[in-house]
């Protein structure tokens, strides 16, 4: 994307956030850690087979990476930040205000959102005997509380919630709202497509993290 393997940019923004004190790159396919490398990422370790695959939750390999890194460094970390590389447009910016937000909240986790949607009719349909329908069955239209959704673009925990509860969410947490250009999650080639879209938009206006040379 933009000219670079799409785990570059999440690479470039920890590089440039001032507020991480350490950061690497989990994976254990020899390719993307290569690239990682090219691109100036601490891989310090290789994830373990039985951390790799489809079906690993993502606690797994943070829980994996923590303990990795205490143990190498001999800190008890504060904070633990997942930067997924599907999210290629969150800023360095983004990742420090993140941070900021969690430190200063009594609350034990922060997750970026999307949003606000706020619509007349219900926007959330299921599909039931072929007849498309509300999900929910709100009342008071006019009324209606906006709508948020995860954009998957940062999550961050408290070490010691994270090792108690083994979540990297909570039921309240503290949102973290970001635009539409900046909540480009890629899970599809049409979001590839998207994104690099919103990347040249940004780059055009100078929006960061686009201006932002990779050294």
């Amino acid at each position: 994307m933009g000219g670079h393997p799409l785990i570059a940019w999440t690479i470039r923004a920890a590089q440039l956030s001032t507020l991480l004190t350490d950061w690497l790159v989990s994976s254990e396919d020899p390719e993307i850690l290569a690239v990682a490398r090219s691109y100036g990422a601490p891989t310090p370790f290789v994830r373990p087979a039985d951390l790799a695959g489809d079906e690993v939750r993502n606690i797994d390999t943070v829980r994996h990476a923590l303990e990795f890194m205490e143990d190498d460094t001999g800190r008890s970390y504060d904070l633990i930040v997942l930067l997924q590389p599907t999210s290629p447009i969150r800023s360095p910016a983004h990742i420090d205000e993140a941070v900021r937000l969690l430190w200063a909240s009594p609350l034990e986790t922060l997750a970026s959102v999307k949003g606000p949607f706020q619509k007349r009719d219900p926007i959330l349909k299921r599909i039931r005997n072929g007849v498309l329908e509300p999900y929910c069955q709100a009342s008071g239209h006019d009324q209606r509380e906006p709508m948020y959704v995860y954009n998957a673009a940062i999550y961050a925990v408290k070490r010691d919630y994270f090792l108690n509860h083994g979540k990297l969410v909570s039921d309240r947490q503290v949102p973290f709202v970001l635009d539409e250009f900046h909540s480009a999650d890629i899970d599809n080639e049409s979001d590839l497509i998207v994104a690099d879209a919103y990347l040249r938009y940004l780059g055009d206006r100078g929006v960061e993290p686009v201006k932002e040379e990779f050294k």
